[in-house]
């Protein structure tokens, strides 16, 4: 696999050419080259803060380059902005959904090009025309008069994807950065569906995924980015996942799944006939031992997540029993789930798991500023002392304890809720998409932290949209199914189709 800026063809459909950009004391791109081909999916791969982000943002016109070229269509063009990027072709779908919610998704898909009538109102006939001609070629379906807050994230993902190519030019480069965090098993293979779609369509697509398996599975060429540079370009077909991690890591990484030292022990959580009307659960029974890690796996809306706010005390049960260490369970809010011993890393750590524009330190404080406290005031000494102690056992990258965890990697983030947790001396763990938006160097850190925490007797409840992750991870499994709890496999019972068979629903959103 070559370090260069890829194969010499005679067409190409984009060309970036040694781009540079510096922040202030960080050179995020040194000389980075990136080719892709006409109708081709090629995937952008690389750890956090490798650079992927910021060499989208300037080929999307968010950022401007200190220096370089770029040519689409073997014509150098400039990117002042994100309304010349589009004008020229080039549409982005970000990780994060940017929809207006109580908006339709006729509105959303057209948003920012509603079509007028000659008074200068909307044209609701032509905008549901519009919006419909977009379907077909997607080759979904969904209801286009109903708002977004009520779909599902997977029909939302469609919405994204149905607005960057609803523009009046058709988008002949698109960037997909992370498109399938949110998403799995039927609702995946729809996405792939809908690339290969755009692809026969003369569509570029760049693929950007911390998933490597997908890499394999749907991409053309990719190109490897490590430390703001290119660490490799070529065809997939010529690569195997571990020389592929060893690009992005500049280093061999073992990724198989720590084993189990050991069995189970007493029972920490029984639930019997969990119902939640409000949620979409019915009759939710499960078991989880010291010891051992539980996973739950089900399709987006299967209702895993919503167990896990009823266990942690976010939503309330309308009926059922919880029993923790053999005694009732009265997690009638997060403050006493935390007393009682369960601690919950929620699956959106950016919203739910951190303050983003605060210090490290006052984060990883943040759940036992009780237990610090000295007479009214906190113990700042002591507090500094926890914090280092976290920072020191999940080695968490900063500059600094002040540092804002914002301005941290996706991986080191995780960590500092973790270890935020892990503060309590929690008896059971629920650990909502641990690893979603890292890279493999931190999942695999991830993953022996949590067998580690096991081994010394924590029992985790893991929940998963990676099919591989549940698998290697979990001595047990559950799988959900419209707020039910469709069956346990363990051990060799275990695998992606017997999982998938009991995840599947009646109908897949956005399915004709």
């Amino acid at each position: 696999m070559a370090s260069n800026e890829g194969p010499q063809v005679s067409q190409t459909a984009l060309e970036m050419i040694d781009i540079t950009k510096t922040f202030p004391g960080v050179v995020a791109l040194d000389r980075v080259a990136l080719t892709c081909l006409p109708g081709e999916v090629h995937a952008l791969v690389g750890e956090n803060g490798a650079g992927k982000s910021t060499l989208m943002k300037i080929l999307a016109g968010v950022y401007r380059p200190d220096s370089g070229r770029i040519k689409l269509n073997s014509r150098e063009v400039g990117l002042a902005s994100p309304s010349q990027a589009r004008d020229l072709g080039i549409a982005i779908i970000y990780q994060d959904f940017n929809l207006l919610p109580w908006l339709s998704a006729t509105e959303n898909i057209l948003l920012g090009h509603l079509p007028r009538t000659g008074l200068g109102l909307i044209d609701w006939t032509e905008a549901g025309r519009r919006a419909q001609a977009v379907q077909e070629r997607l080759g979904i379906c969904l209801d286009l008069r109903e708002k977004v807050i009520d779909f599902s994230v997977a029909e939302q993902q469609l919405v994204e994807i149905a607005k960057a190519l609803s523009w009046p030019k058709d988008p002949s480069l698109l960037i997909m950065d992370e498109p399938s965090a949110v998403l799995a098993g039927h609702e995946l293979d729809q996405l792939f569906k809908i690339i290969r779609t755009l692809r026969g369509q003369g569509v570029t697509v760049i693929y950007i995924s911390h998933r490597l398996d997908e890499v394999f599975q749907i991409a053309d060429r990719v190109t490897v980015l490590r430390d703001g540079r290119v660490a490799g370009s070529g065809e997939v077909a010529g690569l195997d996942k571990p020389r592929l991690i060893s690009l992005m890591v500049g280093r061999s990484l073992d990724e198989t799944f720590p084993p189990s030292s050991g069995r189970p022990g007493r029972v920490v959580l029984e639930v019997k006939g969990l119902s939640s009307l409000d949620l979409g659960l019915s009759g939710v029974g499960l078991t989880v031992r010291e010891g051992e890690i539980l996973g739950l796996a089900g399709l987006v809306g299967a209702g895993r997540t919503a167990l896990a706010k009823v266990l942690f005390g976010l939503a309330p049960a309308d009926e059922g029993e919880m029993l923790f260490q053999g005694r009732p369970l009265e997690a009638r809010n997060p403050r006493r789930a935390i007393q009682s011993g369960l601690a919950l890393v929620p699956e959106n750590r950016k919203e739910q798991g951190l303050i983003l524009s605060q210090s490290l330190r006052s984060n990883g404080s943040l759940v036992i500023l009780e237990r610090l406290k000295k007479w009214l005031f906190i113990d700042s000494r002591r507090e500094l002392q926890v914090i280092r102690r976290q920072v020191e056992e999940m080695d968490i990258k900063t500059p600094s304890l002040d540092q804002e965890v914002g301005y941290l990697s996706g991986g080191n983030q995780q960590k500092v809720v973790l270890a935020k947790w892990l503060s309590t001396s929690p008896k059971l763990i629920i650990m909502d998409e641990p690893t979603r938006g890292i890279d493999v160097g931190a999942k695999a850190e991830i993953y022996r932290l949590m067998r580690r925490l096991a081994d010394q007797g924590t029992a985790i409840i893991m929940i998963s949209s990676e099919l591989q992750e549940i698998i290697g991870m979990s001595d047990r499994v559950l799988v959900m199914a419209r707020g039910r709890v469709a069956g346990e496999l363990a051990g060799p019972e275990a695998t992606e189709e017997r999982i998938m068979t009991l995840a599947v629903g009646e109908t897949l959103p956005g399915v004709c």
